[in-house]
Protein backbone atom coordinates (compact mmCIF):
# COMPACT_ATOMS: atom_id res chain seq x y z
CA UNK A 1 0.00 0.00 0.00
CA UNK A 2 1.06 3.62 -0.70
CA UNK A 3 2.13 6.08 1.93
CA UNK A 4 -1.26 8.01 3.13
CA UNK A 5 -1.65 9.50 5.93
CA UNK A 6 -4.65 7.37 7.72
CA UNK A 7 -6.78 11.02 7.60
CA UNK A 8 -6.75 11.18 4.00
CA UNK A 9 -8.21 7.18 4.04
CA UNK A 10 -11.11 7.82 6.69
CA UNK A 11 -14.29 8.66 4.91
CA UNK A 12 -13.18 6.84 1.41
CA UNK A 13 -15.28 4.84 -0.32
CA UNK A 14 -14.00 1.01 -0.82
CA UNK A 15 -15.23 -0.84 -4.02
CA UNK A 16 -14.66 -4.17 -5.39
CA UNK A 17 -13.01 -5.29 -8.57
CA UNK A 18 -16.77 -4.47 -10.04
CA UNK A 19 -17.07 -0.98 -8.66
CA UNK A 20 -19.71 -1.79 -6.17
CA UNK A 21 -19.74 -0.16 -3.32
CA UNK A 22 -18.52 -2.43 -0.19
CA UNK A 23 -18.67 0.65 2.33
CA UNK A 24 -16.49 3.34 4.04
CA UNK A 25 -13.08 3.58 6.02
CA UNK A 26 -13.64 4.15 8.89
CA UNK A 27 -10.15 3.96 10.65
CA UNK A 28 -6.88 1.78 9.94
CA UNK A 29 -6.21 -1.66 12.11
CA UNK A 30 -2.28 -1.58 13.16
CA UNK A 31 -0.46 -3.81 14.50
CA UNK A 32 0.67 -2.27 17.55
CA UNK A 33 4.40 -3.77 17.72
CA UNK A 34 5.58 -3.46 14.27
CA UNK A 35 3.28 -0.37 13.41
CA UNK A 36 2.39 -1.68 10.01
CA UNK A 37 -1.01 -1.29 8.90
CA UNK A 38 -2.89 -4.52 8.29
CA UNK A 39 -6.28 -3.44 6.89
CA UNK A 40 -9.04 -1.31 6.83
CA UNK A 41 -11.76 -1.08 9.30
CA UNK A 42 -15.32 -0.59 6.96
CA UNK A 43 -18.50 0.40 7.68
CA UNK A 44 -20.24 -1.71 5.43
CA UNK A 45 -22.95 -0.43 3.10
CA UNK A 46 -26.74 -0.90 3.92
CA UNK A 47 -27.82 -3.91 3.16
CA UNK A 48 -24.52 -6.07 3.15
CA UNK A 49 -24.08 -8.80 5.29
CA UNK A 50 -20.62 -9.18 6.40
CA UNK A 51 -20.66 -13.34 7.18
CA UNK A 52 -21.25 -13.27 2.86
CA UNK A 53 -18.05 -11.58 2.64
CA UNK A 54 -14.18 -13.37 2.66
CA UNK A 55 -12.85 -11.26 5.28
CA UNK A 56 -13.31 -11.14 9.06
CA UNK A 57 -14.76 -8.48 11.27
CA UNK A 58 -13.72 -6.67 14.17
CA UNK A 59 -16.63 -5.35 16.46
CA UNK A 60 -18.99 -3.78 14.26
CA UNK A 61 -16.39 -3.28 11.02
CA UNK A 62 -14.84 -5.24 8.56
CA UNK A 63 -11.32 -5.89 8.03
CA UNK A 64 -10.21 -6.05 4.30
CA UNK A 65 -6.27 -6.66 4.80
CA UNK A 66 -3.98 -4.23 2.76
CA UNK A 67 -2.72 -6.80 0.33
CA UNK A 68 -6.36 -6.75 -1.28
CA UNK A 69 -5.93 -3.03 -2.06
CA UNK A 70 -5.23 -3.13 -6.15
CA UNK A 71 -5.53 0.71 -6.09
CA UNK A 72 -6.50 3.99 -4.29
CA UNK A 73 -7.72 7.04 -5.84
CA UNK A 74 -10.60 8.82 -5.19
CA UNK A 75 -12.21 5.78 -3.79
CA UNK A 76 -9.93 3.06 -2.85
CA UNK A 77 -10.15 0.05 -5.55
CA UNK A 78 -10.17 -3.96 -4.34
CA UNK A 79 -8.52 -6.58 -6.29
CA UNK A 80 -11.67 -8.94 -6.12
Amino acid sequence: MPAAFSTELTGRRVVDSRGDLLGTVVDLFIDDVTGSVLGLLLELDAGLDPKLLPWSTFGEHLVVPTEEVASIDEDIHLTR
